[in-house]
């Protein structure tokens, strides 16, 4: 599923609330979605009821429809901070990309997705060695990624062995690709972007202001 990240942009604490707020307000109206990863999460006092407040979230939703993107605006007092002049609290609302996903494009079931070649192994290993092939080597159709062994005597214990190197450099890639995108979406998060937003709230309760 797609996924939606809704950041505080490393605002005050009034914006991570509205973060909460915003994640509220959307689960409300769209039953489907659910969330994938939580930045900060913590209870809050508003007013007569308890609040959360996160840095940032990542959330599943629905393909379709596609959801409004950009700056979103929160106008309140601060519920932390009395007398505060600031009234306006901005987070972001962006689609982002999925860590998992690109984590598990480098994890795939080797049968069928793999090439096999055998080969004589060269140097010591017993009688079988520059007789038969004992040698493996297995390659990773998706990503071109292989390993080989030829310790063992026999082709059986080579193949089972070059496997296991295959999926642990497939691991050490899907690591990469993930972190990746963890390092993009974080990027996202600091780029909050003030002004011309595409929704805007109201008050404790977050009411949506018509026509914003």
């Amino acid at each position: 599923m797609p996924l939606l990240m809704i950041s505080s942009g490393r605002g005050p604490e009034e914006c991570e609330l509205a973060v909460g707020l915003f994640l509220e307000w959307f689960l409300a109206g769209n039953p489907e979605a659910r969330v994938r990863r939580e930045d900060g999460g913590r209870t809050v006092d508003l007013g007569n009821r308890k609040a959360m407040a996160f840095r940032s979230v990542l959330v599943e939703i629905p393909p379709d429809p596609a959801p409004a993107t950009g700056t979103v605006l929160w106008r309140c007092p601060s519920p932390f901070r009395e007398k505060h002049a600031r009234k306006n609290w901005y987070i972001q609302v962006a689609m982002a990309d999925d860590p998992g996903r690109a984590g598990a494009q480098g994890q795939a079931d080797p049968l069928g997705k793999v090439r096999v070649d055998t080969f004589r192994s060269p140097g010591k290993g017993g009688q079988n060695v520059n007789k038969v092939e004992t040698g493996v080597r297995i390659t990773h159709l998706a990503t071109g990624l292989s390993a080989t062994a030829t310790t063992h005597r026999t082709q059986l214990a080579n193949r089972k062995l070059a496997l296991e190197r295959l999926r642990d450099r497939l691991a050490l890639l899907a690591a990469g690709k993930a972190g990746e995108a963890d390092r993009q979406n974080w990027g996202r998060h600091n780029r909050l972007e003030r002004g011309n937003p595409v929704m805007s709230f109201s008050g404790p309760g977050f009411e949506p202001v018509a026509g914003d």
